[in-house]
Order: C-alpha cells, then sequence, then structure tokens
C-alpha cells in the first residue's frame, strides 16, 4: 500500500540527477556510481510505486507524466534533508554544506585568485563564487541582499538595515586613459568628458548614458556628469582592455590599476586627481543568524582581506589587482 511506501534518499537523488542529465550512464557517472546500480535503484522504486518515472527512448530517458508531477516532489524533500543535514552540522559545528559570496567583478577575481585559497580545512564546505555588479540607483538607494547570499561585498550600504555593513576600506575611483588617447584627445576636467568616448558599463546605463560622479577639486562638492560612448561592457575588467586599446576612457578604482599605472599603460585624465570616494563593504547578516559554516568562511574572508589591505602600504597585492 502506498501508505506504508518507504523512500530512500539515495533513490530520491538519482531520479533527481537523472531527470536533469536524461542518461542514466551520464547520472551514474556524476553521483559516482556503477551504471548497473543506478539502474536497479531506480527499477526498485519505479516497481514499489507501480509507476514509471521515466520514458525510456532510444536516445534518452524522458520524465513519464507521472515523473513530470513527481520531480518538484523529489526535489523539495533532497532540499529539505540537505537543510536538515546542514542544521545538524552546523550545529555540530562541522565543516559541512555551502556557501555563497557575492561581489563584483573585479572583486570575485581577487577573491579566486589571492584570498579563497588561505581558507584552510574547509572540509565540507562548498563555497560558490557568484558575480553581482551594482546597478546606479544601488549606490545611493542601497544594494539588495540576493536570497541565496551569505557574504556580499560590494560598494554600497544595504536596503535591508537590519543587515550588517562592515567598512573594510575606501576606493579612489576617477577617469583613466592611455596616453595615446589622451594626446589625440585632450581633455581638461570632468565637464570635458561629454566630447568623449567613454566606456560604459551596461548595468549603469541610463538612455543610452553612464553618469560618472567626481568630486570638485579643492572641495567636497561632488558633481554628476553625463557620458557617452561606442563601447558597453558588463564590467570594469573588460573595459579596462578597451580602454588599453585607445578605445575610450573608462571609469574604474584606482586601486584596480595598480599595474597599469606603474607600467604607464594607463594615465588619471585629470592633472588634480578629481575623484569620487567609494567604500569596499562586507555585509552579512547578524552573527546569531549566521549558519556556522558561514561564520566559518566570513572570518576567514575578513581576517585574509584585512590582513591584505593592511600589508598593501608594503607592496603586497592589493585589492583589485
Amino acid at each position: 500500500m502506498m501508505s506504508t511506501l518507504q523512500l530512500k534518499p539515495r533513490e530520491l537523488k538519482i531520479i533527481s540527477v537523472i531527470a536533469a542529465t536524461h542518461s542514466i550512464g551520464d547520472a551514474a557517472a556524476l553521483l559516482g556510481m556503477a551504471q548497473a546500480n543506478v539502474s536497479k535503484y531506480l527499477s526498485d522504486f519505479e516497481t514499489r510505486v507501480g509507476l514509471k518515472v521515466f520514458e525510456r527512448t532510444t536516445r534518452q530517458l524522458a520524465l513519464t507524466q507521472f515523473g513530470e508531477a513527481l520531480l518538484p516532489y523529489v526535489n523539495a524533500t533532497l532540499d529539505k534533508n540537505s537543510q536538515l543535514v546542514n542544521f545538524i552540522a552546523d550545529y555540530k559545528h562541522e565543516k559541512r554544506g555551502k556557501v555563497t559570496i557575492y561581489a563584483p567583478t573585479g572583486i570575485v577575481t581577487y577573491l579566486a585568485r589571492h584570498v579563497i585559497h588561505q581558507i584552510e580545512d574547509i572540509g565540507d564546505i562548498r563555497i560558490s563564487l557568484k558575480t553581482y555588479n551594482l546597478d546606479r540607483n544601488e549606490f545611493s538607494e542601497g544594494v539588495s541582499f540576493p536570497d541565496d547570499c551569505d557574504i556580499l561585498i560590494t560598494y554600497a550600504q544595504p536596503k535591508d538595515e537590519s543587515l550588517v555593513a562592515s567598512v573594510l576600506t575606501q576606493y579612489s575611483v576617477t577617469a583613466f586613459a592611455t596616453v595615446e588617447y589622451l594626446n589625440k584627445h585632450p581633455l581638461t576636467g570632468p565637464e570635458d568628458l561629454i566630447n568623449h568616448s567613454c566606456i560604459l558599463i551596461d548595468s549603469m546605463l541610463v538612455d543610452d548614458a553612464n553618469i560618472w560622479r567626481f568630486r570638485v577639486h579643492g572641495s567636497d562638492d561632488v558633481h554628476d556628469y553625463r557620458v557617452t560612448g561606442n563601447y558597453i561592457c558588463d564590467n570594469t575588467q573588460t573595459a579596462l582592455e578597451l580602454a588599453r586599446n585607445n578605445l575610450g576612457i573608462v571609469f574604474a578604482p584606482k586601486e584596480s590599476l595598480k599595474k597599469e599605472l606603474t607600467q604607464g599603460m594607463l594615465v588619471p585624465c585629470f592633472p588634480h586627481q578629481e575623484e569620487w570616494w567609494l567604500d569596499l563593504t562586507a555585509i552579512f547578516r547578524k552573527r546569531e543568524y549566521q549558519p556556522w559554516r558561514v561564520q566559518y568562511v566570513l572570518d576567514g574572508v575578513l581576517n585574509c582581506l584585512r590582513q591584505q589591505i593592511a600589508q598593501a602600504v608594503h607592496g603586497r597585492p592589493e585589492l583589485g589587482d
């Protein structure tokens, strides 16, 4: 009888992976099991239930009508089981489960290059790095915290005031170009940018333009300037590559151009270094609401970043390199 049916987590996982791959062979490879064992688990499940989950074709497996209706319940059960396992692991301070970190493109690259490998003994913790580039409104209105996010490293304060926002350092942001570009297209101040080819960031587009912000030289006043150009990128790193090829002016954190500035590949556009200051901020939930695995990774990331920021004056890697 269906009321006495016992469902095994292993067979539910097998059904989920077969549904994703449409292949018993591919599912077996992903699960690290023998193909014959995967087939047996599926066959035993279908026999006990009395319904087929998959239609077998010559090329692949396709879900039956029952399988289509069953799959959301299978995945929901697996998700709940994963949450339970993570809860027990967190309570026991075991290094198990997933931690998701979001950051802009350059910072994600920096974390991958200089930070993540320094977090020792992560056990079975899985660290997921995802890109989150800010749009223009988030600088003033606050940044959203993605649903699956555990740690967000960004340049703005959070919209949700219940979140913790820890400022790590400040970034000086201004305009850069090659010497060749500036020799051909001289400019004296930000007000001249309207006549120049500026390399735009897609997430900050407003009416095919970007708004670049500069502090007025010799004061604390900040002015916004509308800029346009022929090239649009979805991240600053790509924009820098275009600027290196004399295709226009890029608006970027000075810290991310350390190598280019040292080697003279790019130079500041303005002699007085009109600049806009951004706070590099780590955003996360209060510790009493954090799973232990998140606290473990958070402490590792923040300690490493703070040490590297402190060492930057001694020639060590700087954020954005």
